[in-house]
């Protein structure tokens, strides 16, 4: 009776120490964290007048998305005369077009996980720098009109 007691207590003991120490990143993989790049119809700019519209992200399923690094860029035309800036989990297209028509492009967004997620380099559930076995990159096509 001793002996299975012990064993239960033993298995009870490493059951305990493995939630405690892989909890999150067990929700993590279970809730299914990604990237997402929210669809979105930018705003129809005008040539000669200043234009400013922005594309937000975020971290599905995951309460402590503030805490990743976003990173952005953009393939593809933006009409000329603009550029676009990163502004933490935005994306931020401005400037004054120069030229009238359909602008399409590719944002590919990457996050990177904050560095409390990353247990010692790289927990259980956590392989390196992406989330939850997951691709840490997702990328959509947008589009500017000017007239």
């Amino acid at each position: 009776m001793k002996n299975i007691l012990r064993k239960i207590y033993v298995i009870g003991f490493a059951c305990v120490a493995f939630l405690m120490s892989g909890c999150a990143e067990l929700f993590d993989c279970v809730a299914s964290a990604r990237p997402n790049l929210h669809s979105k119809t930018l705003v129809t700019g005008s040539v000669g007048i200043n234009y400013s519209d922005f594309i937000e992200a975020d971290v599905t399923n995951e309460p402590n998305d503030n805490n990743y690094d976003y990173y952005f860029s953009v393939d593809g035309n933006l009409p000329p005369g603009m550029t676009y800036r990163e502004q933490n989990r935005k994306i931020v297209f401005s400037g004054i077009p120069t030229q009238s028509g359909s602008f399409s492009f590719r944002v590919t967004l990457t996050v990177d996980p904050y560095d409390d997620y990353i247990i010692g380099g790289g927990g259980l559930w956590e392989d390196g720098n992406h989330v939850c076995f997951g691709d840490d990159t997702t990328k959509k096509e947008f589009t500017i009109v000017i007239q």
